[in-house]
């Protein structure tokens, strides 16, 4: 009788244990002290000024990649990649071996 009393309160308690636990097997996370205002940088620079260096910088860095993109898009075409005969409609036999 004490050997089935004991195997029931097992049986409870194992749901318990395990909701206790969690599902990891890691330490609790330790958020830290709560976030104020002091923790955000304070301007220096008129926002004008900053906002014209960084739109510089992007431009340069959009015109940068619209030269690369049209340099190889030019190149695969160049290339044949995108195999454009094979798309077309069939030419007549002359026309297809002058090359």
């Amino acid at each position: 009788m004490k050997v089935w009393q004991l195997a029931s309160a097992a049986r409870r308690a194992a749901p318990l244990m395990f909701r206790r636990n969690g599902h990891g097997h890691h330490a609790p996370v330790n958020p830290g002290p709560p976030c104020t205002m002091d923790a955000m940088p304070v301007p220096f620079q008129s926002y004008t000024k900053v906002h014209a260096q960084l739109q510089a910088k992007f431009n340069t860095y959009l015109a940068g990649s619209f030269a690369f993109f049209v340099a190889a898009f030019a190149y695969a075409c160049y290339d044949d990649i995108f195999l454009f005969d094979g798309v077309r409609t069939p030419e007549s036999y002359r026309n297809r071996n002058k090359h």
